[in-house]
């Protein structure tokens, strides 16, 4: 494929680098046009006569290869472009290159189109308009008399706004905020020596206007250009694309900004085209440049003719697309405000005194809604300017509802959801299908892997689609990565015309490709996290890109496991939510995964699978334990063996009595535990598995332990750590060291002891087990606090409180603080001892645990010589 591309490429630049020459050698002016935002050209052309340009210009198209050739001469293909080409500001010439003659032939595709009644899907260009040296001057005759003649056809011209502005008549609203880091970069392009040019570009509601206004209102910006400052308005957005101003409408309005009486500008565009340029070249001889603004700019058509020819002249445009290739221009991408500006750019639009402004977290939350879009936000504080009485929570409330969302962010005739349909407009018909079938993705940001499911299209169209959209601003390039993102907004509107535009049963199809996609990457994940890559070489290398991958796509796969349940994929659904189990638990989400493992049951029970009920519920046990409800846990697991019982599926079974065999042992006690695991260990015996084999060891060598039958529980131990090695699970190996090395300890074996200790750190470490890391930091802190070594003790039981504080989990807080609190008082420091034990007993008794309540409230005792502590 790659070959192929290039091959293709380079006989398409062959064409187009033949016709630029041929143009240029006879002093014709040539753009290329970027492939983001043309209606199907490639080439824009500013015609001359006797080197003076005339104010006149076509855009070509051009067409290389084999392909194109036909028995009586060639044809080019219309394919989506009939009717931009047939309504395009400038006419549209075709051009067609013969690769194996080297020779170039025309047709004009605009003409054509506008004299056929009928459909065309092909525009015949025949042999006798060949395109050489020698006929050029006809050629350009041609298109000059085609280019006249449909100007005096078009009536109703819009009218083009345009003003010569002062430092007072033009400046930006006085809710403006922000931008410093884009006004300083304007500032400084403008202030250089050689091409002073601007694009400022960014999607609808951004700011750019306003961020110009600001620029072009400042002194400095006035001292500079000493010509003046003039600002017109191209219309390029408006909703009807007949109303864009072309360049020929705006030569007599400009020039009347520069000073010309309505009595001397001239009547033909090919006479008011040179005189601008000659005033333009006057003034910058004589050391007054003008700085020239084009706002609303949809097309390099719209302005090229327009550019000044000398350095001196400042030029700033605003465009939501990229345009084409302008020589020397400094492209500002703007992006919305971040959280902070966005607050006070809504108070800003309220009055001062308004008390509702008081509380800043609905306000917060409002703007992060709005996406910090300023059109978003301007219109949310218009709503509650206009009503007095409105509420910030009323208001939240109202966006917080996606489907009518878009419905709520209107006031008057300023409405997100306008804009963006402008944008939409304007955009390549070919383009809209895809830019509709992108929301089809639950999440606003995704990879182009999973942008080519969505369409249905390999790897580079997905990427020409993206970049194509990206240069229209409704998609943008997450820096650093193969990654896309869509503003929230845009996203929500996006959906919306996907269900009017596209059929139920092509979106279905396109999930279902998503979620197809999403299940085997995620599959292939989850197994390197638990040390048994699914392919020969993996998708991902280490465990590393694993959990970055997790780390990057867990709320799009959380998102896509909830929408395939809800269309009905239950086998989707449940394989996602299952997928997401380890991971989330390595990252301490335990809420998250208690979700995802209620959302495989739900799938399970929607399909009446037995086997996967089983699963899901042994899942939601183990996160029940981890949550330390006990009951809970007990209860779900119990229902799980029951099933796995009742259709004999050995495995569930052992699974199930396992996770029961943990949550009892917490829960009532060891002593009571150790007959379920060891029928749990009986069970993985029969049903050959050396994963639960291990995983049940595991967990009757804690049993033991806390039973205080260390003998038994050391050889359990290292009994599992056999097993797991064989599984090749490198996360429940870490977890068989770390009860070894708890074992040893309490059996006085201390170098064997911190040993075990070790290796459990590196299998942690090499699964980046945060979670089963900072664990072992408490079991092995303990140890040392026993050996008398606190330093070390100190170390490591402060790194074990400070992580479990940052993942919420008060139970292992509470632990490692009981034992700081031992650790000051063998230092001889009762005072802090004191602070860690009454945190720790302030933790436990929320918590509800008495065993641990008890044995806190004996230290405090102990250590102060009273009798009872305080609750």
């Amino acid at each position: 494929m790659p070959a192929s591309i290039t091959r293709n490429r380079r006989i398409e630049r062959a064409g187009v680098n033949a016709l630029r020459a041929l143009l240029e050698e006879h002093d014709q002016i040539v753009q290329e046009i970027d492939g983001g935002n043309d209606f199907g050209e490639d080439l824009f052309v500013m015609l001359t006569r006797g080197g003076e340009r005339t104010g006149a210009s076509i855009t070509v198209q051009v067409k290389s290869g084999d392909k194109y050739k036909r028995a009586n001469g060639y044809a080019i293909p219309v394919d989506a472009h009939a009717s931009d080409w047939r309504n395009a500001l400038l006419p549209v010439f075709g051009v067609v290159f013969d690769v194996g003659s080297r020779q170039l032939f025309w047709v004009n595709l605009t003409e054509t189109l506008e004299s056929s009644k009928d459909a065309l899907t092909w525009i015949p260009v025949p042999r006798d308009q060949e395109l050489h040296a020698g006929n050029l001057d006809s050629f350009l005759e041609v298109a000059h008399a085609f280019v006249e003649k449909r100007s005096s056809r078009r009536t109703g011209e819009t009218a083009l706004q345009v003003a010569r502005v002062s430092v007072t008549s033009r400046s930006a609203p006085s809710w403006f905020v922000g931008r410093a880091q884009e006004r300083l970069a304007i500032k400084a392009k403008l202030a250089e020596n050689g091409a002073r040019r601007v694009l400022v570009s960014g999607m609808a509601g951004v700011g750019k206007t306003s961020l110009v206004d600001w620029v072009t209102g400042e002194p400095d910006t006035h001292a500079v250009f000493l010509g003046g400052v003039i600002v017109a308005d191209m219309h390029g957005f408006s909703v009807n694309r007949e109303q864009l101003a072309r360049a020929g409408a705006a030569y007599a309005p400009l020039l009347s900004a520069l000073g010309v009486t309505a009595g001397e500008i001239p009547r033909d565009i090919e006479s008011q085209a040179a005189l601008y340029h000659r005033i333009l070249d006057t003034s910058g001889a004589a050391g007054s440049p003008v700085l020239l603004v084009f706002d609303n700019v949809a097309e390099l058509s719209q302005i090229a003719e327009l550019l000044p020819r000398g350095t001196g002249h400042g030029v700033i445009i605003t465009s939501r697309s990229r345009l084409g290739i302008i020589e020397g221009v400094e492209t500002i991408k703007l992006e919305c405000l971040d959280p902070a500006e966005s607050e006070v750019l809504f108070g800003k639009s309220l009055s001062p005194d308004d008390d509702r402004l008081r509380d800043s977290l609905p306000i917060r939350e409002i703007a992060k809604l709005c996406g910090h879009l300023p059109l978003a936000l301007s219109v949310s504080a218009a709503i509650m300017k206009e009503d007095p009485d409105l509420a910030p929570a009323e208001l939240l409330a109202d966006l917080a509802a996606e489907k009518t969302r878009l419905d709520i962010l209107q006031f008057g005739d300023t409405a997100v959801r306008a804009a963006l349909h402008v944008s939409l407009i304007r955009l390549d018909e070919s383009l809209r299908a895809p830019f509709c079938k992108l929301s089809i993705h639950p999440g606003s940001q995704m990879s182009e892997q999973i942008v080519a499911a969505v369409l249905g299209e390999d790897g580079p169209q997905a990427r020409s689609v993206l970049r194509k959209l990206g240069q229209a601003s409704l998609v943008s390039r997450v820096p650093g990565a193969s990654r896309w993102r869509m503003h929230d907004l845009v996203h929500l509107f996006s959906a919306e015309q996907c269900r009017a535009t596209i059929s139920e049963a092509e979106r279905l199809l396109a999930f279902a490709r998503v979620a197809e996609l999403y299940g085997q990457i995620s599959h292939e994940a989850d197994l390197t996290l638990r040390g048994m890559p699914g392919r020969k070489p993996p998708r991902f290398d280490a465990v590393g890109d694993a959990l970055s991958w997790f780390d990057v796509d867990c709320a799009n796969l959380q998102a896509t496991a909830r929408q395939a349940r809800e269309f009905g994929m239950t086998e989707q659904a449940f394989e996602l939510s299952m997928n997401l189990l380890v991971f989330l638990d390595l990252r301490g989400r335990v809420a998250e995964a208690l979700q995802s493992a209620q959302t495989a049951h739900e799938a399970a029970r929607h399909e009446r699978n037995a086997e996967r009920q089983v699963r899901a519920l042994n899942n939601i046990g183990n996160v029940l334990t981890s949550l330390r409800r006990f009951e809970d846990a007990i209860l779900a697991l119990t229902k799980a063996l029951a099933i796995a019982e009742r259709i004999g599926f050995l495995d569930g079974q052992c699974d199930a009595t396992i996770a029961l065999g943990a949550a009892v042992r917490q829960q009532r006690s060891p002593a009571e535990a150790i007959p379920i695991l060891v029928e749990a260990v009986r069970l993985a015996r029969k049903n050959k598995d050396v994963n639960d084999l291990g995983t049940s060891l595991t967990n009757l060598g804690s049993a033991y332990r806390e039973a205080g039958l260390l003998g038994p529980a050391a050889r359990a131990y290292a009994e599992s750590i056999r097993y797991h090695r064989m599984s090749g699970d490198r996360r429940k190996e870490a977890s068989g060291h770390a009860g070894l090395g708890t074992a040893l300890f309490q059996l006085g074996q201390l170098e064997q002891s911190v040993k075990s200790f070790q290796a459990a750190f590196a299998a942690y470490r090499e699964v980046q087990d945060e979670f089963g890391i900072h664990l072992n930091h408490l079991n092995f802190g303990h140890a040392q606090l026993a050996m008398g070594n606190l330093p070390e003790a100190r170390r490591s039981l402060q790194l074990a409180r400070h992580y479990f504080r940052d993942i919420s989990n008060e139970f292992q807080e509470a632990a490692a603080l009981t034992l700081l609190g031992a650790l000051e008082w063998m230092s001889t420091n009762p005072s802090q001892a004191q602070v860690h034990y009454t945190a720790a007993l302030r933790m436990f008794r929320k918590l509800g645990s008495h065993q641990h309540v008890a044995a806190v409230e004996g230290s405090l005792r102990e250590m102060l010589g009273v009798h009872t502590i305080p609750e």
